[in-house]
């Protein structure tokens, strides 16, 4: 039998393709550890008494702390490979390059907070490269807390080829 690749116009159709909802619980430990490991002592991320003198009224979770917490995904026991932000949307070629991640923040992450992120194919475009054909693909993803206020928004491009 054979392969068909996908094009772009097989590709554009997935637009607006949404993943599952992604929750997670923001527990104290995570949040430790996390600062721990990039060695950030902000003082706002764990002290109670700084916290509540600030205008945020109590410890926030660093915002940078989305790019490892949102992508903390089971690897594929078929693949081994960690899934692409919208599972439900196919790749058209083998490789996969990060390309851009861009962050907007709404309201404070706190410990204790569960939240649930959107992610959903918002483009796609091709281009040919050194190495042939490839597919620029950007997905957005929203996030809110467990009271639906809006935390955060991100687009995250990868380059399949």
């Amino acid at each position: 039998m054979e392969h068909t690749q996908l094009t772009l116009e097989d590709m554009q159709r997935y637009i607006g393709t949404e993943s599952p909802p992604h929750v997670l619980h923001v527990e104290r430990e995570v949040v430790q550890r996390y600062v721990e490991a990039v060695q950030d002592t902000n003082p706002l991320w764990h002290d109670e008494d700084y916290g509540r003198s600030t205008h945020w009224n109590g410890p926030i979770v660093p915002p940078y702390i989305f790019c490892a917490l949102m992508t903390i995904t089971k690897c594929s026991s078929e693949s081994g490979v960690v899934p692409i932000p919208a599972p439900n949307v196919p790749l058209p070629r083998k490789n996969v390059l990060e390309g851009e991640e861009t962050w907007e923040f709404f309201a404070p992450l706190r410990v204790g907070d569960v939240i649930t992120s959107r992610v959903s194919l918002a483009d796609v475009k091709r281009r040919e490269g050194r190495l042939g054909e490839m597919f620029i693909l950007s997905y957005q993803a929203e996030t809110v807390n467990q009271r639906g206020e809006l935390i955060a928004k991100s687009i995250n491009t990868i380059v399949n080829y």
